[in-house]
Parts: C-alpha cells; sequence; structure tokens
C-alpha cells in the first residue's frame, strides 16, 4: 500500500459495534482504528501489515479481525488484483457508520483537531505515531486472552472462560516470552488433533496447552488429515 493515513487523534466506536456479542473483541478495537485513518467518505487504505505493527500481533490476527467486522456487516474489504498480486486494497464503513463517523470528525473540527484529518504519504514505520497509539493500551489489552480461549473453545468443544486469574496468568507468561496468536492457535490444533476422542482430551484445558511444555507442543508434528479437518473448520467459521 502507498496511500497511508495519519490517524486522526480520536476513534470513532458505536454503540452498536461496542456491545455487538459476535464480533471478536479486538476487532472492536480495530474498527475504532479503521475510523481514525479514514477520510472524509469513510475509506482506510492503511494495509494488513500497518495494524499488525501498531497493535503487536500477526496479519493473520488482523485478518481474523476484519473478517469479524465483515461478517458482522460493519465494513467492507474492497481488492483489486492483478494476477495473484494485490494491486489495491481499502476498508469501507458500512451500516450507517459513515454518519457516526461523520459526527465524530465534525466534533474534532470544532475542537481544533481539523489537520488530523488530512490525507498524507506517511510511512507505516512513522515510529512516533507507532509509539503514541502503542502507549494508549497497557500491556494487558495487547494480551490476546479472549481471542485465544475462543479458539480453544471452539475446537475442544469446551467452555472455558478468559477471564480468570489461572488462565490469564498461563497465556501472559507465555505472550512474554515472545509467542504470538497463532502460535497458541498452532498449539490448539496439534493437541485436539492428538488428543480429541481419547482419554486424554480431558488436558485439552488452559493451565496444560499454556504450561511449561508450550514449545514443545507448537513444534510437534501433527497428523496430516486432522490438520487439514482444523483448517477447514477455521476457514468456515472466519478464524
Amino acid at each position: 500500500m502507498t496511500e497511508e493515513m495519519q490517524p486522526s487523534y480520536y476513534a470513532v466506536i458505536p454503540a452498536n459495534v461496542r456491545y455487538d456479542s459476535r464480533l471478536i473483541p479486538r476487532a472492536i478495537l480495530l474498527y475504532g482504528e479503521i475510523t481514525a485513518l479514514s477520510n472524509k467518505t469513510g475509506q482506510c487504505w492503511a494495509s494488513d501489515s500497518y495494524f499488525a505493527k501498531i497493535y503487536g500481533v500477526s496479519e493473520r490476527s488482523i485478518q481474523d479481525w476484519l473478517t469479524s467486522l465483515e461478517k458482522c456487516g460493519y465494513i467492507h474489504r474492497y481488492t483489486e488484483r492483478k494476477g495473484v498480486r494485490v494491486t489495491k486494497r481499502y476498508l469501507t464503513l458500512l451500516q450507517g457508520t459513515e454518519e457516526n463517523f461523520r459526527k465524530g470528525t465534525e466534533e474534532n473540527f470544532r475542537k481544533g483537531t481539523e489537520e488530523n484529518f488530512r490525507e498524507n504519504n506517511t510511512s507505516i514505520n512513522n515510529t512516533s505515531t507507532n509509539k503514541k497509539i502503542l502507549s494508549s493500551s497497557d500491556e494487558h489489552d495487547r494480551i490476546p486472552l479472549s481471542e485465544i480461549v475462543d479458539y480453544l473453545n471452539l475446537r475442544s468443544g469446551k467452555h472455558y472462560r478468559s477471564t480468570t486469574p489461572k488462565t490469564e496468568r498461563f497465556i501472559s507468561a507465555r505472550v512474554k516470552e515472545g509467542f504470538t496468536a497463532d502460535d497458541f492457535k498452532k498449539v490448539i490444533d496439534n493437541k485436539v488433533s492428538e488428543w480429541q476422542g481419547t482419554d486424554m482430551e480431558k488436558y485439552l484445558r488452559p493451565e496444560t496447552l499454556f504450561g511449561t511444555k508450550f514449545e514443545s507442543y507448537l513444534n510437534q508434528g501433527i497428523d496430516t488429515k486432522r490438520s487439514e479437518a482444523a483448517e477447514l473448520a477455521k476457514k468456515n467459521l472466519g478464524f
């Protein structure tokens, strides 16, 4: 992407987006980032790599969040291709959210922040911009607890909560070691493929999967047929 926006000072997240239980939790935050980067027609040209960089996650996670927003009807992804190469991609706000966006920007103009809405060619590697955005979220907010536990529940058929101190402790420890949301999903896929339907199925739980053996689980082989089944399940459900 050659056209990037400088984020405005304010992000707009309407109530219908904030309280939509269908959305991946961090997709709601991403929606606000899209409004902050959008021009006056509600279009955002920022790339997946841009969002991944400022939130400290993989591009795969960003794509998951965008899919969640798109499935719920809040954005549309417009893509032009030349062969297999993407030549243009932008995001458009949908379902009446353009009106909310315009109201938000008008308020910003009244408060003297008009300069924040100018379109420019700011690089996605603009250090001061990235630092400002990252400083607005504490360490806890950057840990994808809900995303990981929701995926575990989806693949295992269980109903663990991401809000328990024990679960948060195990996931936080692995994140501090440098593991990503995609690493957690791979561990879940590996152990579900190996343990589901066996006596070991009872160990498909956060304290076992995300404990001290996490890295060995991540690097183990996986049954090809079951791996294909996992990928199909993720595709069908937007992961």
